[in-house]
Parts: C-alpha cells; structure tokens; sequence
C-alpha cells in the first residue's frame, strides 16, 4: 500500500493518444476494483455491516442492479459485479465531467459540474464521491483523479479526416481492465463496419420505403433497446453528422446532432456500460463544428436510461435506502417507461444479447410479462406439431424481436409501421423452434432483408468453404435483419424476403465480410439478393438443394432413429468381449461408493440398478462406434441411456443402415453406411446423427425400410424394376461423391442430404454398382481390395510395448511410430488416407488416439490398422467414381414431382423424437 501512496503522489505519465489514455484510466480503474472488492472481503470477515461502503453496495443491488442475470452476470457473486461497475462508473464519471466544463480538472465533488442532461450519472457520482465511501476507496480515488485530470483534452478531438479518437476508447479499456469480458459478455462491442452498414440500411430503408428524410428527419424517433455503451446511437449521429456537413455545411452540423439527441434513444441494464455510453454520446454531441469541446453548449437530456427493456412497463420496482439515489432513479424509470409507452418510435436498430436460456431461466431473463407475450410465437408451433422442438426457442435475442414488434405495432401510440434492424443469433432463419418468430415478421412487415454473415463457429468447416468466420469473436453465427413495415403489402399476402449470402458472394474471413459490409455503407445495402418465396412457417433462406427439387434421405425411408446412447461410452463400450466382460463384472462387485463412481448415474440410469443387475454374456453386442471403428457395447437398458429397443428390433440378425446428420454436415462423404446397430454419434464424433435402415426385421412390417412409393416410381420412371436394394447403394454412392458436399455446402448446414436420382437408367446402375462396393467396405462385409493393401502400412519395425497417444499431427512424411520407445514404425500410410476425414473427424489418427494405451504387440493390432488403411484408400477411391456419376445425374436429375413426392420444405422434414 505504501508504494501505491508513493506512486499516487508522483506526477502520472501523460497520455499520448486517446488508445494510451484508456490503458492508463483502466489500470486506475483496476486499482479502484480491487481496493472495493478487498475493503468488502475484509468487512465480510470481520462480521462488519452497515458501513456506508454496504449502504452504497446494497443501493447498487437492489436499484441500479436488480436484474444483473438479463445482462449476463451471476448473481452469487455480487462483490465482484458491485466492484466493477463502481470503478467504471467513477472512472467515465469523472471523465465525462472534465470534457463537460472544458478540460478543467476535476475533484471529489465532480458530480456538481455533471451536466443537467445526465442526471443519474449525476446520482451515481454522488453516491460513489460520498466522503464515508471516497475514505474506503482511500488512494484509488486519488489515482483515479490524477489520471482523469492528467491529460491534454486535444487528445480526444475529432480528427481533421473526420473520425472520432474514442470510437475504440472502451474496447482499448476492456482490454486492459478485463481481458475476458468481450468474450463473456459480448453484447458490448459492434465492429465499426457492421454499425455503418446497419445505420446506412436504416437510414435508406427510412428514405425509400418510409417516405422521410431518413435519420434527418425530425420526425424520425430512433430507439436501441439494448445499447451497451451507445455504438449504433453514436453510429446515427456519425452518418447524420457526414451527411448534414455534406448537404448544408459542417457549420449545421452541431444544431443537427443537437436535435437528433433529443430523438434517439437507448435502454440498457448495466450501470458500467450505461455510464460509458452517457460519456460517449456526450463526447460526440457536444462538439462544435471543428470538433472542439463547447463548455457552454448544452445538450437536452440524452435518452440513454438505465432500464430493463424486456420488463413490464410501468411495473413496481424497488427503492433505495438512499433517498437521492431513489428520486433520481425514479425520474429515469418515468422517462423510459413513457418511452416503452407513449412514445413513437419508427427506427428500432441494435445488437441484442443473444443466448440460448436454460431450464429455469426464462423469470430471471426474460422476465414474466414477456415470457406472455411471446408465447404467441410458440402457439404456432405448437399448432404445427411441433411442440416438442420448443426446449430450444428460449432465446434471448427472440425476446428482443419480440419486443421490438411490441413497440412498432402494438404498444400505445404505435406507428404501426417502421423499420427494425439487428444483427442477432441466425438461428432463428430456419428451424421450427423459430417458425413462430418467421411467421410473425412475414405477417406484419412488407419486406425483410437478410443478410447472413454466418460465423457458426461451433458447427466446425463447411466443405467448400475454408476459412468461415465471424463477424465478432464469438461462436454464434448472425445474420443482419432488416424488417421494414410500410403499408406497401396487399392483404393476405406475406412479406418479401429478400437474402443475401456472404457465403455465395465469397466472404468467408472476418477482415473480408467487415469490408464487404463497408462496400455497402453509403447505399446501407449489397448486391446479390435472392427472393425467398417460401411457407408462412417456412426458412428465411432459399429452398436447398435445387430450390427444393431434390428428395431428402428422410423422404426415402419409413423409418428413421438416432444411434444409441448411453451417456457413458467409457463404461459400457470397450474394443474386445474379455475387456468389457472384466470391467461389468467388476462393477457388479464392487463397493457402493466404487459402483457409484465407476458408473457416473444420469436421470435415465442409476448405479444401483445397473448393479443389481446379473452379469450376463449375452448382453454384450458389437456395434458401429464411429466409421471404421467397431466396438463392443453391454446391451442392457440399466446401463444405457438410449439403447433403441426399436431399431434393435427392426434391425435383426444382419442389415445396413445410412447414418446421416440433420445438418452440419462438413467435408467428406455426407452419410455412412454402418453394417452393426450404431451409436448416436456414429457419423463424426459429435453432434449425433439419424439412421436409415435397409431393412425392416420386425413382424408385420417391411421387409425393406425403403418407402415402397419410392422404389414403385423409380421404377416407372425407367421403365423397368429397380430393387431397394440398388436404391440404397445408389442413394450411398451419389452422397458419398468426393465433391458431393463442396457443391451443396450451403444446403447441408440445416438439412439432411439430398439425393438427387439420375434420370438416366444405366448412370442408376453404375451408381447402384459403386455404391455396393462403398457398403461393402464400410460395413466390412469384404476386406479391402488388394491394390489397396500392398505394399500399404507395413510393420517396418515391431513394436514392443503399448500404443502411445497419437495425434493427427504425427505421420512423419509416410510414417508413423506406435510406441514411446521409437518401436513399431509403420509405414507408407499415404497422406490422403491419414487426411481422410468424415466432417472434421479424421478417421485413421481417432482410431488410434482412441485405443491409446492398448497392447501394441497384440498379434491382431497390426493387421486390424493395416486393415483400415486399406479401407480407407479404397473408399477414397470408389467416392472419386462416384463423382464423376454424380456429375452426369446433375445434369438431369429426376425431381421430387416427377416421382410423386409433394413439395415439401426444410422445415417439414421428419425425424426422430428429440430425445437424445
């Protein structure tokens, strides 16, 4: 403590620059934390209360934070929130006010000289400047005066090229003061080039369709629902600035954006990025046309208010202990409620939190007056059948759409007409959890624009698509949404939605969709546009697969189901019969604390039952684990999860099913063909899968899976029997073409694959012929062809002890060693097979990874790798075949309505019950 007294008494280093002025009020505003955080540590172990520190903690929880879950922060651990948000505050507080009075320095009664126009900064600068609490504070408020008072103000004017030094400022203090917050809480920060072209696209859609002036337009009241630190507000009074110094001279500039700020508004939860937005807009607003700082221009109330958006309005909140704290918050709350109420607004713009809400979480997020009002986008769901998909429609983001439709069209004095655009979650574009939500916006808007930036970073590579990334630095893919509402649609009809791709228009990194986005700035749109004319409940993306003309493998087949799933591979599976064998028998005998640790119980199955029950050999099964990889599985429903009873029954002694997966489908072939009963995640490791089986073993049904309508058209359509048989292997072959998912990587990210039938009957039969060889490969019904095994993945060296952990990394030119010692050198293993990979999974390196401490020397290792090597080289040859087939079906494939299929969408395929 006596080096930071020491360092506080020191003169502070200058600021260079505005990026060098936020590291340095960052670490100011560290000290700050820490100081609160450590003073209520030490309160809380001494058993002490009631300290004016507490006081201004618990007016901080129960009225400036009473909701803190809504904005992504836990509520166990409200010290460290508190701490937070009472260093941001102080810390833009104080900022705010020296650039208010012209660069003077500020003191510990800084919260005087606040200007009128933010009058809870005001309170909340008070509260935090309160001599009991600066005592606590003690040196941290000390530091954090020098630093606010210890720069040269030109630093933060505007720019002779026009841009604004702040525009990062939060950014460049994030990064020092918490690292991690823009990855937990990203709803902060919106790159400079999406707010451009999202403004730019308001301010057009204004013009054109609303028939204003556009964001000029004193007439035009724009909201941001859920504004952060004020990027789109402050991206508004950008482009009004430009175009005002354009049109009318830089002169008008300040009575413009004077004007503007008593029009726009924005709601937000946090009291840190609340007070950052306040010195933001101030910072932008309060300049005079050579972008100085005026100390006597004063701005009307800026509409930023501290509020829960999603809240009732005109709900009971509650008081503070602290009168002057409740006044001014109850002010705030009386404006943003009559904002929510009364006033008009035609331009609703922002980036809402997007996060999908867990069990229990829809009260402490949402809040119980939405959680009503957007039960009408689960009632058409519901109506469809689709009930059971709706455990994954709570979503933030969907709260938000809702709401703002609230506003445009139903709150009081609603305009019934307007503009909304976010960028959000694209989820809610396809999917039947969504199509409440699609269903509402065809309905009440005239034209929908989407612009789908994609970024799903989750969902792994796409094939045919290097390089997919986001516009933010996060996993959840978005997608730009401009909904307008202008009269223009006739009765009954829907809106035109109109969708632009940045994969089609070959924008896959960040830096190259952010400067495509810029591209359209001036114009606030982008070329390329496909009208999607779908369904009320349908997709907001154009019909995959030959805008629809194609049939699904789900359309193919009577029944489908997903693997098994036993919610503890590690227990119940094994690689031999003696393995599995030892380790059943040794839970069975095994303590209780022993069982219960062994068997890791679920809601579907309990240790105790599992134990209770005999060891019996009959129960262990073989079954497909993963492509190419078979394992041995204990088949008893006390012990798995999912083990499908139904399919195993449908399945009989013998048959052969496709496994494929209801989108997400990457590189490499899009089904595979396992010959034993497989596990849910069968197809690639992860994300799961369906199975389509050939046959059906069960009494009264099949014999064959295949729907009969397909088999009997196929047949008419060629004028002679096909079998369900060759309609299997063709349907595997044409899906396991080499460039079969590089041609339809778009389509597949939502759908399962489609099957497009050559209309030719002999390019059938060659693809039938392919695709018996593919299924005798992969359901090892045959070993691999000899080409493919001489010569190939010869033990050049014996290995002599276990396998050790192998990475995909670790072919070494053409060779692999298999133990630690260096023993056991295999080799040539060529590069394609090593690479060879089924979405993401890479087949050969997961084998081995997965059998990392296994006998090495065992006499049937060997043979079993070499085994799959073979097969692998010999699949990537029969899919290189069935290319060039699929090619010639391309060129006349036989549509969905030539062979009898009814049109149907995306949204209306079937598949098995979400219960995995």
């Amino acid at each position: 403590m006596r080096l930071i007294e020491r360092l506080a008494q020191s003169d502070p280093p200058q600021a260079k620059d505005a990026e060098h002025l936020a590291e340095l009020l960052a670490y100011s505003a560290k000290l700050v934390r820490g100081i609160v955080r450590d003073r209520l540590a030490e309160l809380a172990a001494d058993e002490v209360t009631g300290t004016p520190l507490h006081q201004v903690r618990q007016e901080f929880r129960d009225v400036l934070y009473s909701h803190p879950e809504a904005g992504g922060y836990s509520a166990t651990d409200f010290d460290d929130l508190f701490s937070s948000a009472f260093a941001q505050t102080l810390a833009f507080g104080l900022l705010l006010v020296r650039e208010a009075t012209g660069g003077k320095p500020v003191d510990r009664n800084a919260y005087e000289q606040m200007p009128k126009e933010h009058p809870l900064m005001r309170t909340a600068l008070r509260v935090l400047s309160l001599p009991e609490v600066a005592a606590e504070v003690g040196i941290g408020f000390q530091v954090m005066l020098q630093t606010v008072n210890g720069f040269d103000p030109n630093i933060l004017t505007i720019r002779k090229d026009g841009s604004d030094p702040i525009l990062y400022f939060y950014e460049f203090f994030l990064e020092t003061f918490d690292p991690a917050a823009r990855e937990r809480y990203g709803v902060y920060y919106t790159p400079v080039e999406v707010v451009r072209f999202m403004v730019g696209a308001l301010d057009r859609a204004l013009k054109q369709d609303l028939k204003t002036k556009g964001i000029v337009d004193p007439a035009v009241h724009i909201l941001d629902p859920a504004t952060g630190t004020g990027t789109f507000l402050l991206g508004v009074a950008d482009r009004l600035r430009r175009e005002v110094s354009e049109t009318d001279g830089p002169g008008q500039a300040p009575a413009a954006l004077r004007g503007l700020a008593s029009r726009m508004y924005g709601f937000e939860l946090l009291i840190g990025p609340y007070a950052v937005a306040h010195y933001r807009l101030h910072h932008t607003l309060a300049r005079d046309k050579d972008g100085k700082i005026d100390p006597t221009f004063r701005l009307p109330r800026l509409g930023v208010y501290l509020t829960d958006t999603l809240a009732e309005p005109n709900a009971a909140a509650p008081a503070g202990a602290l009168g002057f704290v409740s006044d001014g918050i109850q002010d705030e709350r009386a404006e943003s409620n009559r904002i929510k109420t009364q006033q008009p607004i035609l331009a609703i713009i922002g980036n809402p939190p997007y996060r999908r809400l867990e069990v229990g979480e829809n009260e402490s997020l949402v809040g119980r007056w939405m959680d009503g009002v957007w039960d009408d986008l689960k009632k058409p769901v519901r109506d469809a059948g689709w009930g059971n998909q709706l455990n994954t429609f709570p979503e933030l983001s969907v709260a938000f759409w809702r709401w703002a439709m609230w506003k445009l069209f139903e709150a009081e004095n609603a305009p019934k007409k307007g503009v909304i655009a976010f960028i959000s979650n694209r989820k809610y574009l396809t999917g039947k959890p969504y199509a409440g939500l699609r269903k509402m916006l065809r309905e009440r808007f005239d034209r929908i624009e989407v612009y789908d930036l994609r970024g799903d970073g989750r969902a792994g590579e796409r094939a045919g698509v290097e390089g997919d990334q986001n516009v933010f630095n996060i996993l959840t893919g978005v997608a730009i949404t401009v909904a307008i509402a202008d009269g223009s649609r006739a009765d009954g009809d829907l809106a035109q939605v109109d969708y632009v791709d940045a994969w089609e228009q070959g924008r896959a990194s960040q830096k190259s969709k952010l400067a495509w986005l810029l591209e359209g700035e001036s114009e606030g749109a982008l070329p390329g546009a496909v009208i999607v004319d779908r369904g009320l409940l349908d997709d907001m993306r154009p019909a995959p697969f030959l805008n629809g003309e194609l049939l699904s493998v789900a359309d193919c087949f009577a029944y489908t189901r997903g693997g098994m799933q036993t919610k503890r591979d590690d227990f119940i599976y094994a690689f031999s019969e003696a393995q599995l064998a030892d380790r059943i028998k040794a839970f069975i005998a095994s303590s209780d604390a022993e069982a219960q640790a062994m068997f890791h119980s679920t809601g579907e199955n309990h240790w105790s039952d599992a134990k209770a029950v005999p060891f019996a050999a009959g129960h262990i099964m073989q079954a497909s684990y993963r492509p190419f990889d078979r394992r041995v599985i204990y088949n008893h429903r006390a012990y798995g999860a999912y083990l499908r009873q139904d399919m195993q029954s449908l399945w009989g002694a013998s048959n052969a099913a496709l496994y494929a997966m209801k989108g997400g489908t990457g590189a490499g072939p899009a089904v595979w063909c396992h010959g034993l009963m497989p596990d849910y995640h069968g197809f690639r490791g992860s994300y799961g899968g369906y199975a389509f089986p050939l046959y059906d073993r069960r009494p009264g049904h099949g014999p064959h899976n295949l729907k009969p309508e397909l088999v009997t058209a196929l047949s008419d359509a060629y004028g002679s029997e096909v079998t369900p048989e060759a309609v299997f292997d063709v349907i595997l072959a044409l899906l396991s073409a080499t460039s079969y998912t590089t041609r339809f990587a778009e389509d597949l990210e939502d759908v399962f694959p489609h099957i497009p039938f050559p209309a030719d009957r002999a390019v059938f039969d060659a693809a039938a012929a392919v695709g018996a060889a593919i299924r005798a490969v992969q359901t090892f019904t045959r070993p691999p062809g000899e080409p493919f095994t001489k010569g190939i993945a010869l033990a050049q060296t014996a290995p002599t002890g276990k396998l050790r952990p192998i990475d995909p990394r670790d072919l070494d030119g053409a060779a692999l060693t298999l133990c630690e010692n260096g023993s056991g050198l295999i080799a040539p293993i060529p590069r394609e097979v090593w690479d060879f990979a089924v979405s993401g999974y890479r087949v050969v390196p997961r084998w081995l990874a997965a059998r990392a401490g296994l006998d090495a020397t065992a006499p049937d290792f060997i043979p079993q790798l070499r085994d799959l090597v073979g097969r692998v080289g010999e699949l990537i040859d029969l899919n290189l075949h069935a290319d060039s087939l699929l090619i010639q079906t391309l060129d006349d494939p036989l549509s969905r309505d030539s062979l009898g299929f009814a049109s149907a969408d995306a949204a209306s395929e079937t598949a098995a019950p979400e219960d995995e």
